[in-house]
């Protein structure tokens, strides 16, 4: 694979830098934890299977960022699974890192005591590396700390009864393998001596009362952690009961679907999905605190009730004694000392759980719940837990799974079903499909393949996964892979890791079209009144038409003179009468065009010839003038007077018209 290690911490780098863009803090870590999550998927992991595109690499990169950024409620469950994973493991590796992470900070001080070579004389320096080596019991032991010169003294003194300053010049001399045993030696009897010294009330400055302190830590611990899974549930059994009924298996297909209810969504019901896998997986952690914690307040009474029977021991060996054997006195300090151990790595493991509660209940802080959706979803319904849920089962019911195959009937044995490896966590597969985390009811029993058992929230599921089980599972793990937060909640990181390569890894089954033969009695004539007359049924009388209306294409066309031919308009003209103004129109023009400027006057009714052109109106486009009285004539005879035409002009004309008048009377 392409994207090794080096690549993975390159592109988490990447997406935290473009995070802190957008004012959002993630660590390193968790984004690699993320991206990790996010490869099984063959959407993101063939990206960067092969060779690493550096468009593909900006387009994963760009996708987890959006994700962080949203911080949506899958988001929040890798966050409480990674400050898990990150920070508990099982008890005894937690206490061997714990102890080695002191051994760690100790090493210096350590190879400082191992590396000092044996001198002949120097009085100084053997005091200073005694002070030394108390100063590393003092630490390692964790019986007070050494800056205060109170605890100083104590560790000097009780290194100096069991360590004398001859020994230190053997231990000086030995090699660095003999010298480390006799330093652990020395950090059983010192601190056992102290403890010793502090039940006696002759010391113990810096010591706390790790008896006492223990069982009462372990107790509040149990208490807080009830509490805290109290409030878990109440909202579990809520989110459960609002879905139960949401999932539903079609009988032809076995599709399982959502039964989305009005006035509600598909994402509505994601949504509770969703913050369901959160509280399941905050219950799963819960539990696995409470079980540890209950082991550990028991075994802390144990190791109280060692340290009474130790400490009794101790004061009958040394009582009314000068002078004890060391064969004695040392085993039981020695003793005393391991018990002690024990207790304080308890009370780390408790300290621990403690703080891991206070983280996880921060992030739980987060999360809001939808009451409006919850409200509408729980409708009529009882909050169920998940007792009262498996005795609604019909005893009918049950009766027809024996007949399936691989069916495990769980009524003769439900404390050997408690303790068997049920996948899933005991939720229903089917149900798991669509990401709803609907227990299974333990009285319908479980179905066995490959191994492994399966449980079922009803009877009609168990019926369709002992049909096709692969099928079921397959999609189980195909929803995981794209919702990586069930992913660690199931415990199924090999199963998906395997499958990561298949790109397509279930297939929709589709409802086939059913077909069938009816009978349908139609009327002989639904519309009597219409006949059609060029109807035939002959289907050569049809070629026969097509090929007249084919030979048309060929065929001339001519006119003929008829009887009907003058039936003729004679052509004529549309006038439209003269108007005096235009209309639509906001121009101030007319509709008609300009009439000739000229008139002959007198060719009708005339005597004589008198015709003469007379001119119009200059302008007989301007607008109309009104009626005008005339004060003067405008006709030719009038115009000669006015003119001062001589009378002899006038004798003139009466002689040329008498003259003609003459003339056609001859």
């Amino acid at each position: 694979m392409a994207c090794n290690e080096n690549i993975i911490k390159n592109i988490a780098s990447e997406v935290t830098r473009n995070c802190q863009v957008q004012y959002v803090t993630v660590e390193e870590d968790y984004v690699t934890y993320l991206i990790e999550l996010l490869l099984l998927n063959p959407k993101y992991g063939k990206l960067l299977s092969k060779t690493i595109n550096r468009n593909n690499l900006e387009y994963f990169v760009n996708e987890c960022v959006a994700m962080l950024i949203r911080g949506e409620i899958p988001i929040t469950t890798l966050k409480m699974q990674f400050v898990m994973q990150k920070n508990y493991d099982r008890l005894q590796n937690l206490i061997d890192k714990h102890l080695e992470s002191i051994n760690n900070c100790l090493r210096p001080l350590v190879d400082e005591i191992l590396d000092e070579e044996p001198k002949s004389s120097g009085e100084a320096d053997s005091k200073k590396l005694f002070r030394k080596i108390s100063i590393y019991i003092i630490l390692a032991s964790g019986l007070g700390n050494p800056s205060q010169i109170i605890n100083l003294k104590e560790g000097v003194a009780a290194l100096e009864s069991v360590f004398s300053l001859e020994d230190l010049r053997v231990f000086v001399a030995l090699p660095v393998p003999e010298k480390l045993a006799q330093l652990n030696e020395l950090v059983q009897i010192v601190s056992g001596v102290r403890l010793f010294n502090r039940d006696c009330k002759k010391g113990g400055e810096g010591i706390p009362d790790l008896p006492f302190n223990l069982v009462d830590a372990g107790r509040a611990c149990l208490s807080s952690l009830s509490n805290n899974l109290v409030v878990v549930m109440q909202r579990v059994n809520m989110l459960s009961t609002a879905i139960e009924d949401s999932v539903i298996i079609q009988n032809e297909t076995g599709n399982v679907e959502i039964d989305v209810a009005a006035e509600l969504t598909r994402d509505n019901y994601i949504q509770i999905f969703d913050l369901l896998a959160f509280y399941r997986q905050y219950e799963v952690y819960t539990r696995k605190f409470l079980n540890d914690v209950d082991v550990l307040v028991q075994s802390a009474t144990q190791c109280v009730e060692r340290v009474r029977i130790i400490l009794q021991d101790l004061h009958t060996a040394v009582k009314y004694k000068a002078a004890v054997p060391v064969r004695t006195v040392f085993p039981l300090f020695s003793k005393l000392w391991q018990v002690w151990r024990d207790m304080q790595n308890i009370m780390f493991l408790v300290s621990t759980i403690n703080r891991l509660m206070t983280t996880l209940a921060s992030i739980d802080e987060q999360i809001k719940m939808p009451t409006h959706i919850l409200d509408k979803m729980l409708a009529g319904k009882q909050v169920l837990n998940d007792q009262e849920r498996m005795e609604q089962v019909k005893t009918e019911e049950r009766l027809s799974l024996g007949s399936l195959k691989n069916y495990v009937n769980n009524d003769s044995n439900l404390t050997a079903l408690k303790e068997s490896n049920v996948q899933f966590l005991g939720f229903c597969v089917l149900c798991l499909t669509v990401g709803a985390l609907i227990p299974s009811n333990m009285k319908i029993g479980h179905i066995k393949y490959k191994g492994s058992r399966y449980g079922f929230c009803n009877v009609k599921m168990a019926t369709s996964f002992s049909k096709t089980p692969q099928r079921y599972l397959n999609e189980v793990l195909d929803y995981a892979r794209n919702n990586p937060h069930v992913i660690h909640l199931f415990n199924i990181l090999e199963e998906v890791d395997r499958v990561k390569a298949v790109d397509v890894l279930i297939s929709k089954y589709l409802p086939k079209k059913k077909v069938c033969d009816k009978d349908i009695q139609t009327e002989t004539h639904p519309v009597d009144s219409y006949i059609e007359k060029n109807y035939t049924s002959d289907l050569w009388e049809w070629k026969r038409r097509a090929c007249q209306l084919a030979t048309i294409v060929n065929c001339r066309t001519h006119s003929t003179q008829t009887d009907y031919s003058h039936l003729r308009s004679e052509i004529q003209c549309q006038t439209v009468e003269l108007r005096d103004k235009g209309l639509q129109t906001i121009k101030d023009c007319g509709v008609n065009t300009a009439p000739k400027n000229t008139f002959l006057w007198g060719l009708r009714g005339q005597i004589g010839d008198g015709q003469h052109v007379l001119p119009l109106q200059d302008a007989p486009h301007l607008e109309k003038q009104k009626a005008q009285p005339i004060t003067t004539c405008n006709w030719l005879c009038q115009k000669a007077d006015q003119l001062g035409a001589s009378e002899s002009i006038i004798e003139e004309l009466e002689a040329q018209t008498i003259s003609t008048n003459v003339d056609r009377e001859e």
